[in-house]
């Protein structure tokens, strides 16, 4: 019995069906490339043949399909892109980012609800300056928000926002690095209050360059500018002595004694190179209503006057069209839940991308259901509803269909178990 065991052993190993030799040997390992595009470890298959030839890109075939971005460098799909190759989450939210001072790495994903947090932050900082200085009558109060309100407008960090135009602007029509020109304003005044010191002495007709603006807290906007110190007057020159002030950037000082005549044409070009530094540029203040520039019309006024401008604010008046973003936080109000939510619902749920919508897309966003809360698998939800493209929302009427046909599922899998 033991020659028959090991002659039909030496048989299966003829056969090659018994030869275990090489089952502990590990597979070969896969070769893996890195995609250029998402930074993945893919196989050799993920890759199409002209991606990984010389002239190739190297993007797999997902990322080869998608688009960057060119404000967040996102790749997505050409549908979620527009023609300026912009998502949708930079189209809605560039202008916002502007005036929020976002930083170029990060994406707001519902900048109008924090353009008006800060504006809101505002008032209530000026109502509490009223109740302090013994305002306190609601009426008198709201006199007061209604004129320094502008609707639709939001302003933060000398910017403005429109939500109706979508666009930023600044606060004022000089910006640094421009060329200003001192002229006397009609009444004669220049408005001094609050300016920082130096000032500079002003004379009509003159042009300086503005190096930086800021705002008192009287409202006046100031520029400063690199200009000539003023000559003194005469008798009013300082004695020379030995302790000559020396500049910044000179390192000349006059020696008390004078050694020999080379020593004096050496001295006498030191003299010559501190005088010029005397002489340097240094930084003074002015009003900016000072300058022809400065007394120009207010860019938020201009933008008030555009045709565009007026037209949302005629349609929105008329009640013919909304603001997706004022919708969606008067719709988390109502449902007490987050604002960004409530703005899911608009674009994701009812595949808003516009930020105008009707006023029937109120209560159709109100009507949606939460995908995630639902006790049916997304995977059936695919099969029972082919048309929608997003799942993170659907209406109830498509909740009611596609719970009768799982329920259907769900009995006749019973009856086939049972």
């Amino acid at each position: 019995s033991g020659v028959c065991t090991a002659l039909l052993a030496m048989g299966k190993m003829a056969f090659g069906r018994g030869d275990t030799s090489n089952v502990n040997k590990k597979a070969a390992p896969v070769a893996t490339f890195d995609c250029s595009a998402c930074a993945k470890h893919l196989p050799r298959s993920a890759f199409a043949k002209a991606e990984l030839n010389r002239g190739g890109d190297g993007r797999c075939r997902d990322c080869g399909q998608r688009s960057q971005c060119r404000d967040c460098n996102m790749w997505s799909l050409p549908a979620q892109l527009d023609g300026k190759s912009q998502c949708r989450k930079c189209q809605e939210n560039a202008q916002v980012d502007r005036l929020l001072q976002t930083p170029k790495d990060e994406v707001t994903h519902f900048g109008v609800e924090t353009a008006l947090r800060l504006d809101r932050e505002a008032e209530h900082e000026l109502l509490l300056a009223c109740h302090k200085c013994g305002l306190c009558e609601r009426m008198v109060l709201q006199n007061i928000l209604d004129f320094l309100r502008v609707p639709f407008v939001t302003n933060q960090n000398g910017m403005h926002f429109c939500e109706l135009c979508n666009e930023a602007f600044g606060e004022l029509v000089v910006t640094q690095g421009q060329l200003v020109h001192l002229s006397m304003s009609h009444n004669g005044r220049i408005g001094w209050t609050g300016c920082p010191v130096p000032r500079l002495a002003f004379n009509s007709g003159e042009a300086f360059t503005v190096a930086e603006l800021q705002k008192a807290p009287s409202g006046l906007w100031f520029f400063r500018t690199l200009a000539k110190p003023p000559k003194p007057k005469r008798g009013n020159e300082p004695k020379p002595s030995d302790e000559t002030e020396v500049m910044p950037g000179c390192a000349f000082s006059p020696p008390p004694r004078l050694a020999s005549s080379g020593d004096q044409n050496i001295t006498t070009e030191s003299k010559a190179t501190c005088t010029v530094a005397l002489q340097a540029f240094e930084s003074f203040w002015c009003p900016l209503d000072a300058t022809l520039e400065g007394r120009l019309s207010s860019p938020l006024v201009e933008h008030l006057k555009c045709k565009t401008h007026k037209t949302h604010e005629a349609l929105i008046a008329a009640g013919q069209t909304m603001l997706v973003s004022r919708a969606a936080l008067k719709l988390a109000r109502d449902l007490g839940e987050q604002p960004t939510m409530s703005l899911s619902r608009f674009r994701a749920g009812l595949g808003l991308a516009d930020r105008f919508c009707e006023p029937k897309h109120v209560e159709l966003a109100a009507k949606l259901e939460r995908v995630r809360d639902v006790s049916i698998p997304v995977k059936f939800l695919r099969d029972v509803l082919p048309t929608r493209q997003d799942f993170l929302w659907i209406t109830r009427e498509e909740l009611w269909e596609a719970e009768e046909k799982f329920e259907e599922r769900r009995k006749k899998g019973a009856r086939k178990g049972s």
